[in-house]
């Protein structure tokens, strides 16, 4: 009884002593103001009150779930990329010592500037997000695939084949190296460099445990360098090949129409029976 009566006390002390905390934090009302006006839908208020919560509490426990919200508002809700980038510069001036933090803030800022058409500005974001993935081969091969996608973008496919083909060696799965082979041979078919798209989905296609999605299109994507190079029936082999695992169906079907007529091999007659 004893026990049970000292536990009530104790717990009823802590309660306290919360509610001190909270009543003594000058930045309590407007945190938790803000989190009711953003789960309302509220977003305008929500903005003003995280706002005034990163004003008042300099040390406040709060003040990362503020920056992320105020940037996702940004983004998100206003579609203000400039105010964005302001925001995410100065979360990661803030935030920026823990590594996992600081490539989610550089990751989201390069993707900020790509919106915003500063293709080399997004670059050197992404290179801070190297330096912050160092330790992490899934946040690295993320990276790298962003980044091949502007240098494509910008026309630089000397730096997209270095970076998949980094991308590709770090992986630390299949799905992960098949993902970047996939976007390394859609690089190359841009470009025309039929071999060399050959040669990554070739090595694709021989990758075990990749899921039947990248799979099927891996197989499109051949189909399509054989069709170019008029080959028709190797055409129609691949895409007959994945007409149950593309997942629109109906696109495969409707390449498989639009082939030019493919007579069939020459029968070779049997030998005479002995």
């Amino acid at each position: 009884m004893k026990r049970i009566t000292l536990l009530i006390l104790l717990a009823t002390a802590m309660i306290f002593a919360v509610a001190c905390f909270r009543e003594s934090s000058p930045g309590a009302k407007d945190i938790e103001r803000a989190r009711a006006a953003y789960s309302k839908g509220f977003y305008l208020e929500a903005e003003k009150d995280y706002e005034r919560y990163l004003q008042v509490e300099p040390q406040g426990e709060f003040r990362k779930e503020a920056w992320n919200k105020l940037s996702e508002i940004a983004v998100a809700i206003k579609g203000d990329h400039d105010r964005a980038v302001v925001l995410l510069e100065a979360m990661y001036l803030e935030l920026g010592t823990d590594k996992e933090v600081a490539w989610k803030i550089m990751f989201q800022l390069g993707d900020v500037f790509a919106e915003l058409g500063n293709l080399s500005k997004a670059i050197e974001s992404f290179e801070k997000c190297l330096v912050h993935a160092a330790d992490s081969p899934e946040r690295r091969y993320k990276t790298q695939l962003r980044m091949a996608r502007l240098y494509r973008s910008m026309g630089n496919y000397d730096l997209v084949s270095i970076t998949l083909e980094n991308c590709s060696d770090s992986a630390i799965d299949s799905d992960s190296k098949a993902r970047c082979l996939y976007e390394l041979a859609q690089s190359y078919s841009f470009i025309s460099s039929w071999n060399q798209a050959k040669k990554a989905l070739d090595s694709l296609l021989k990758l075990k445990g990749v899921s039947e999605e990248t799979n099927a299109l891996a197989v499109f994507l051949l189909a399509d360098i054989y069709e170019n190079e008029r080959n028709y029936a190797k055409t129609k082999e691949l895409l007959e090949s994945i007409l149950t695992t593309y997942p629109n169906p109906k696109v495969v079907e409707s390449r498989l129409a639009s082939l030019p007529y493919i007579p069939p091999p020459p029968v070779v007659p049997a030998p005479p029976a002995k």
